[in-house]
Parts: structure tokens; sequence; C-alpha cells
């Protein structure tokens, strides 16, 4: 791959406007991704409510030796930002960042390891930005891809390689009361005071953690909502908790938690779980792990820090199949902003990274 194919390639695909839940454009864009495939690959289409997934690969099976994981949906942006340019080093313009630099790379890497019989495939997702539910999800568990190892370059900046992630457990409180006039709040019920109690309890428990960057259980207080006039006692409020939590929690224990606490204040609480993903975690003394590290630093003339990201990706809805996941990005910047960005030079190392990578793994 050359910086004119990357190039070009990459703003071609930054021109599709793929918002999540953009169904039609999100087709368009895996129908040009196909067309620059190599002659005499699997290619395998699958569409589950508001998502498709794509699935490119040297090999007909579902558990291909190396799998390469990206998405191809971007948060939204205004018509001008699906106009990228390039400006020295950087290509600019919505999702080069997160993640459309990776889609050029992945179609490549078909072509190299077509050429040298080895097992991979190239999967993407079109709801990622959402949570991947329908794509992500859908694809390890009811279409059961499951690679002996996994390439998902959706999170590692400043080129650190990412060993783990947080997982992720967001829980909605409803509160039920009775309507009164504020001049007689004791002929109804508040339905905002037991919100405003249980928030205060999980707060003294986990403000602490949301004060500087850590590996404990974060939570952030997403929305609060109840009540339609300040002289009217309301009957009905929300709350929505968004935990971020290291893989020593779990999303049973939070949810436990908070059912716990509501039960103990009097009040008519129904807690729902919105979202769940588990979070990720490689061993960095894997020998894969180390190789694909090796590769890196034989490129870019440096060493790769191991780091953990705050971050989710697709890469969750993997984690409970053991499966290790080798996260690393080339050097972008402003993901989701207006002047989001991928460096081209960088790009083009990665792509190197991996072609030494899958060269030696491939005899492993």
């Amino acid at each position: 791959m050359n910086k004119d194919v990357f190039t070009k390639q990459l703003k071609d695909l930054v021109a599709f406007e793929t918002v999540t839940g953009n169904v039609p454009e999100n087709s368009k864009a895996l129908d040009y991704v196909v067309k620059l495939l190599p002659k005499n690959i699997s290619v395998k289409r699958f569409k589950n409510k508001n998502a498709e997934i794509l699935i490119a690969s040297t090999t007909k099976k579902l558990n291909p030796k190396i799998g390469y994981l990206v998405h191809m949906d971007v948060v939204a942006g205004r018509p001008d930002q699906f106009a990228s340019k390039v400006n020295g080093d950087k290509i600019i313009g919505r999702g080069t960042s997160d993640m459309k630099f990776s889609i050029p790379i992945g179609i490549s890497l078909l072509n190299f390891t077509k050429e040298r019989n080895i097992e991979f495939a190239l999967a993407i997702t079109t709801d990622e930005e959402t949570g991947g539910y329908e794509g992500g999800l859908f694809l390890a568990e009811n279409i059961k891809f499951r690679p002996l190892c996994l390439i998902v370059p959706d999170g590692g900046e400043k080129l650190n390689f990412v060993n783990k992630s947080k997982g992720v457990c967001q829980v909605i409180v409803e509160s039920k009361g009775k309507t009164a006039h504020a001049s007689r709040p004791w002929a109804g019920i508040n339905a905002i005071e037991p919100l405003i109690k249980l928030t205060g309890i999980l707060i003294r428990k986990y403000g602490k953690n949301n004060l500087k960057p850590n590996w404990e259980t974060t939570m952030n207080i997403g929305a609060i909502e109840g009540g339609k006039s300040v002289n009217q006692v309301c009957n009905s409020a929300v709350v929505k908790f968004d935990f971020r939590y290291p893989e020593t929690d779990s999303s049973k224990r939070i949810i436990a938690e908070v059912k716990d606490i509501a039960k103990s204040i009097k009040g008519n609480l129904k807690v729902i779980t919105a979202s769940v993903g588990m979070p990720t975690f490689t061993n960095k003394d894997l020998p894969v792990v180390k190789s694909f590290i090796k590769a890196m630093e034989s490129v870019y003339k440096k060493k790769i820090l191991i780091k953990e990201t705050y971050g989710a990706s697709d890469a969750r809805h993997f984690s409970k199949y053991n499966i290790p996941t080798l996260m690393m990005k080339p050097i972008a910047g402003e993901m989701h902003s207006e002047d989001e960005w991928v460096s081209i030079e960088s790009s083009l190392k990665f792509y190197k990274g991996l072609e030494v990578f899958l060269e030696k793994y491939k005899n492993d």
C-alpha cells in the first residue's frame, strides 16, 4: 500500500456520510469496499436490524488465525466534514481517526495475506458508535466469528498498545409518586426525593473516583429528569447512570448494588439495566502480544508503551471468548471534533508493522 492509494481510498470513504443508523449510506460504503477487494476472497454480508456487517477473508472459516475488526460508522457531523482535505501529513475529516483509516489498511492486508496463504479476515461493523449491540455483538454471538487473535485498531493514542479497557454498565432508575400542589406536599408523594437519596449514596462511594484518571469503577450521572412545574409535587422522575468498571469488577455486582440501595430507600423505584459491555484484558506477556509490539517497534523505531484505555470498542463483545486483542492505532487526533485527523506517514508505518507481524505470526 502506498501513500496515493491510502489517501484516495480514505478520502472516498470519508465522503460517505456513514453516521450510525444511516443504513443506506453504510451499505453503500460497504459496496465501495467490496469493489476494492482482491479476487478469490470470501465475502459475507449480514444484516441485523439497523446494522450491516461485512466479513472479507482469505478463508471461508469463521475462526481464522487473525481477525481485523473495524467499524464504518461515525458520529454526526456537518456536511463539510465529510469532504476531507489533506494538510501536510494529515488527512482531516469525519471518521479519519475513528476509524476509517483502518479500512484501506485492511483491504491491503487482504492482498498481502492472500499472496502468502495466511488466514486473515477483515470484519467491518456499522454501529460501534452506539454500542455495537446489533453489529459487533451479533458478529461474536450469532455469526460466531472467533479468530484466534483479534487486531482492533480502535484505541492506543500516541502509539501505545492497549492491554485493557473498562467495561460499561448503564443503569436507569425510574421513580413513581403522586401529584399534589406544592403548598400541600403531604398530600402527594415526590418522585424526585428517593432518586436524590439514591444518587447521594452512589456519589459518596464513587465520586472520588471521578476526580482523576484511575483504574477504579467510575460513575457518571448522564441525565436526571422529573417535574413539570415548580409549584407541583412531581409524580414521575428518572435518573440515568453510566458506570465504567475494570476487569476486577463486574456489571452484575454494580446492578445488584443499585437495586439493594433502591430497596433500602422509601419510594417506588424501578431499576432497569440499559446497556452492558464487558471490559477487555489481554495479558501483555503472551507471545502474540510480544511479537506484535516487537513488529511495531521495528517500524516506528521507538519503544511501544503498554497503557490502559477508558473508552470502549467492539472488542468488548469478544471478551468472554478469551481471544487475545491487539489494540493500537497510528498517530491521530481530535476524534469526534471538527478537526479530526490521522497522520498519513504514521498510517503507512502502522500498515508496515502489521505486515511484519503477520509474516512472523504465520509461522508461530
